[in-house]
């Protein structure tokens, strides 16, 4: 998380590892608006979207 907004990058190490899909793509396509899976109990204060840089994101196979 070195490119992410600092909220994101502030709560990265909790982020990081969970899988997500993007919603959106911002600010002329720097940013993604992600919504991450899994139950809001395991997530950084059960926030499901966070805006991260596309450098920060990392593509899963199918």
């Amino acid at each position: 998380m070195e490119h992410s907004p600092m909220t994101t990058r502030a709560l990265g190490s909790s982020i990081t590892g969970h899988t997500g899909n993007v919603l959106n793509v911002m600010r002329g396509g720097v940013l993604a608006l992600v919504k991450l899976d899994g139950p809001a109990s395991d997530l950084p204060m059960g926030i499901r979207r966070w805006m991260v840089h596309w450098d920060d994101l990392t593509e899963l196979p199918h």
